[in-house]
């Protein structure tokens, strides 16, 4: 672990997004876990895939001290309900992003925090209302267009004859579920820490597995273009918060997105981060939101 990565273990942790939610958005198709922590200007955090809004329990802290941070788990992910009418898919998860921001306590402006595939719905649901967005801070997520050879195998092997039942299995075992991160996250400890959290209870209840699959069912790399379509229409200034070493979304192809915003983007590398860089150096990461959003206009 780096001494950067050293300094974040003591963070503060956001205990109420650990406990059983006060409060659900009921979407008609689904029902999310709904947590508002902080106060002052209003953040929405968005969780990538398979973990849900706990990721962000070392970051809130941090925000809730300067915004109000909004935070859910998305149909398929942690504590929701869902249902066979459930948007799936990318698409299908965009429209719930944005149907479940309709119902959140929010003004007429406010910003995006995300990462991973919550990043690309983000940025898709930011496209669609870019009157209302001051801002994304986004963590390593889909670059479209420009996806790594890691990222295209990965979906393709889930779409194979078998792969649901070879991943139930392989799941029952500690070290398959700790191994899986190694691409995800350098420190052993913080890998131990991630397939503990979201990974365990996904071997120990079929219906967590499932949920899984309201992303994964017939995912493909090219599902995120749609991002490309829409980086053109965010106005709002965007930070990249990029963990450098990430074989997932690579830094290359990061660099390269900067040009597709329609308005100021910026890219802030993390050295040694890998995909999950918020939860392996959310220090860094929340100062860097911070400073992101410290001269937006949220009026």
């Amino acid at each position: 672990m780096t001494n950067d990565a050293q300094r974040t273990v003591d963070l503060p942790i956001a205990e109420d997004l650990l406990r059983e939610p006060k409060r659900w958005l009921d979407l008609g198709h689904a029902r999310l876990p709904y947590w508002v922590l902080g106060q002052g200007p209003d953040l929405v955090l968005v969780h990538g895939w398979p973990v849900d809004g706990r990721t962000w329990r070392r970051i809130v802290p941090a925000l809730a001290q300067h915004h109000t941070c909004h935070v859910v788990d998305l149909p398929g992910a942690g504590r929701s309900t869902w249902t066979p009418q459930t948007p799936r898919g990318c698409d299908g998860l965009t429209t719930c992003l944005s149907q479940a921001v309709e119902r959140m306590d929010l003004p007429e402006r406010f910003g995006f925090v995300a990462f991973d595939s919550g990043g690309g719905f983000a940025r898709k649901v930011a496209a669609q209302m870019p009157g209302r967005i001051v801002g994304l801070a986004l963590g390593n997520t889909e670059t479209p267009k420009d996806y790594s050879g890691l990222f295209r195998a990965a979906l393709r092997n889930g779409q194979r004859f078998g792969a649901k039942t070879l991943m139930w299995l392989g799941l029952q075992l500690r070290s398959v579920r700790e191994k899986a991160w190694e691409t995800s996250a350098t420190d052993p400890a913080l890998r131990k820490e991630l397939a503990e959290l979201f990974v365990r209870p996904l071997a120990r209840d079929r219906r967590r597995f499932a949920g899984v699959f309201v992303l994964a069912d017939g995912l493909r790399a090219e599902d995120f273009d749609g991002c490309f379509d829409a980086h053109a229409k965010i106005t709002a200034p965007v930070r990249l918060i990029w963990g450098t070493d990430d074989p997932w979304f690579e830094l290359d192809a990061a660099k390269r997105m900067l040009a597709q915003f329609g308005g100021p983007a910026t890219l802030e590398e993390i050295d040694g981060g890998k995909l999950f860089v918020h939860e392996e150096f959310p220090a860094r990461f929340s100062a860097l939101v911070l400073e992101h959003f410290r001269d937006a206009d949220f009026t």
